[in-house]
């Protein structure tokens, strides 16, 4: 279906079923961390799934599109991002199983309701405020630096969302790993899964991807490192399959 592009955006192909992304370089471009989070999180037809902070809708996308959820909310708090994202699944004729939601992520309860949700999703900012260089780009910096939301706010704002026994699946810099830990108890989310993702072979891991169940009980899985390239730079043969790409 074709849909309109404002100045500066592009239509890119997800290279997987036909889907199909709108980008803007300027403001938003989605990066392998939001692709393998989709990866990692386990969804089924019958899921009821939101994604919060979905920016341009690429873990919304694929969460339907390629991995079969039954319905994603995409919350978003930047206009310009939300109507990105609402053409894109209009773009890939998804519109009846993918809304998108202008809203603050920590109020998204006040319309979808409490304890609703079977599966939660976030790629939140990593970087706390006063932390490095704050862009200058209002837009850029809100989806990098926690100008709107921080750690607890996502963790708080997972718990509302969730049905008892619901899942959040996010995706943080793995320096923040004990802070994680600590606001996912307080939320009552039990961590259950844990996967450290490397740069290359061999480096230390800069992200980590957690499953938490709600209410859960304590028994953390830890899974081998994801690798994302090898030692000469090439893509590792897990993350190719990720992006479902031949390798050559």
């Amino acid at each position: 279906m074709e849909v309109k592009l404002n100045p500066g955006e592009r239509i890119d192909d997800l290279q997987i079923n036909g889907l199909k992304i709108i980008q803007t370089v300027k403001y938003y471009c989605f990066t392998s961390d939001a692709v393998i989070l989709a990866n990692f999180a386990r969804v089924t037809p019958r899921s009821r799934v939101v994604d919060l902070g979905t920016g341009g809708g690429v873990i919304a996308i694929l969460l339907v599109g390629k991995y079969g959820a039954g319905t994603v909310t995409g919350i978003e708090i930047q206009e310009r991002l939300a109507d990105m994202a609402s053409r894109s699944v209009i773009l890939n004729g998804l519109e009846d199983k993918i809304h998108i939601l202008l809203s603050p992520m920590q109020d998204a309860h006040t319309v979808l309701g409490l304890h609703k949700a079977d599966i939660a999703v976030c790629n939140p900012p990593y970087t706390r405020l006063g932390d490095g260089g704050k862009n200058l780009d209002p837009h850029i910096a809100m989806c990098r630096h926690e100008t709107g939301i921080d750690l607890k706010g996502v963790c708080q704002t997972a718990a509302r969302l969730l049905k008892f026994g619901g899942r959040l699946y996010m995706v943080h810099q793995s320096e923040r790993l004990a802070e994680i830990m600590v606001e996912l108890a307080k939320a009552d989310l039990a961590p259950k899964r844990l996967r450290f993702v490397c740069g290359r072979v061999g480096k230390p891991p800069a992200l980590v991807l957690i499953e938490a169940l709600s209410g859960g009980k304590a028994g953390l899985k830890i899974e081998p490192p994801l690798e994302l390239y090898d030692k000469d730079g090439e893509e590792t043969p897990e993350l190719t399959a990720i992006y479902g790409r031949q390798k050559n």
